[in-house]
């Protein structure tokens, strides 16, 4: 492990940005162009953690230094993999609050202003990001004259329910670790392998019901780029992710099963059918109903809203999908009814 750069501190910074990277150097390059035009000064700490690339991510580090840029650079002596290196990165971080960014990720024009506006009111533990995808050509989209208004959530559990797989997204969410860290948290390492590290902290601060909120605005640009994963669609959103809503949130968490639920009810089916359509961005390299049947099959949710998708011939199943979306359109509506049937009580702000 080598440090190019050393952020000087005086206290701690507000936000610690960091990047995990590896191979990606045009991406990264991109990346730290716009984050270069946006970064206001002490109040955040950006981190590059280089997972031992052969592409020239050095030089292009070394360009970014050589304009005055400050940052802390990383580079492993070999490649730990994607889940260690995020927990690297974590670890590393000083922020009050810390925003892990993919390096194939855009912050748009004025989002970092826009964000360190919400983090320096303190008020939340846990914010959730709008984002949008781009293919080719990345072209930044003008800063909007006004940005909407911040959906605040009474609960852990309504907040998982708006959100769901969108706290999987790597660069989607925005975590206080300054609160995290005040009591003690199981091992994170453990996670490494799952290739969903980024949800032990994520989940270990909604088991604390913090105060969440999402940002309907589209902070981030994401590249849709062929997957690089080892392991297939439904073992990493499927049995990993049962797993550790289990291990973080508990076997009777309504948290945990509002997550569950609201992927089987609507992300898996999407995945399902695009898979088979051979257009994903996830790997469909799996057996989903024997690995999905045995994860979900208890959960009424898998043979109303999934199994069609992986039985029903594809025609069909493009049609149950269409039906499905407009569903979860009336479902949201009308706050969630059938992803909290089972729940206690989860209400959801409507229309948000």
């Amino acid at each position: 492990m080598v440090m190019i750069l050393q952020q000087p501190k005086d206290g701690g910074p507000l936000l610690t940005i960091a990047i995990p990277t590896y191979n990606r150097a045009d991406c990264l390059k991109l990346l730290l162009s716009e984050l270069a035009k946006q970064i206001p000064g002490d109040s955040v700490e950006l981190i590059i953690s280089d997972n031992a690339s052969p592409d020239n991510t050095p030089e292009v580090v070394e360009h970014f230094a050589s304009q005055g840029m400050i940052f802390r650079y990383t580079r492993n002596n070999v490649n730990v993999g994607g889940d260690a290196n995020f927990l690297q990165c974590y670890e590393m971080a000083q922020g009050e609050y810390f925003w892990i960014v993919g390096d194939d990720d855009v912050i748009v024009p004025g989002g970092l202003k826009r964000i360190l506006s919400i983090l320096e009111k303190r008020k939340y533990d846990l914010i959730n990001v709008s984002s949008y995808a781009y293919h080719d050509e990345y072209c930044p989209r003008p800063e909007p004259k006004s940005w909407k208004k911040l959906t605040e959530f009474p609960s852990a559990t309504a907040f998982a329910l708006r959100v769901s797989t969108g706290l999987t997204f790597i660069s989607g969410n925005i975590i206080r670790k300054g609160k995290l860290e005040t009591k003690q948290h199981s091992d994170f390492s453990k996670q490494v392998g799952t290739n969903l590290m980024q949800l032990s902290w994520i989940f270990t601060l909604l088991s604390r019901e913090p105060k969440c909120a999402f940002l309907p605005d589209r902070m981030v640009a994401c590249k849709a780029m062929l997957p690089e994963a080892e392991h297939g669609t439904c073992q990493v959103f499927g049995r990993n992710m049962q797993s550790m809503v289990q291990q973080f949130l508990g076997v009777d968490s309504k948290t945990g099963r509002a997550i569950l639920n609201r992927t089987i009810q609507l992300w898996f089916p999407w995945a399902i059918v695009h898979g088979r359509l051979g257009n994903t961005p996830f790997h469909l390299v799996e057996d989903p109903r024997a690995i999905l049947g045995e994860v979900f099959g208890s959960n009424f949710r898998y043979w109303v809203f999934l199994w069609p998708t992986i039985c029903l011939p594809l025609p069909l199943a493009r049609a149950w999908l269409f039906m499905l979306r407009v569903t979860a359109k009336i479902d949201q509506a009308f706050g969630y009814p059938i992803a909290r049937f089972t729940l206690k009580s989860a209400r959801v702000p409507r229309g948000k």
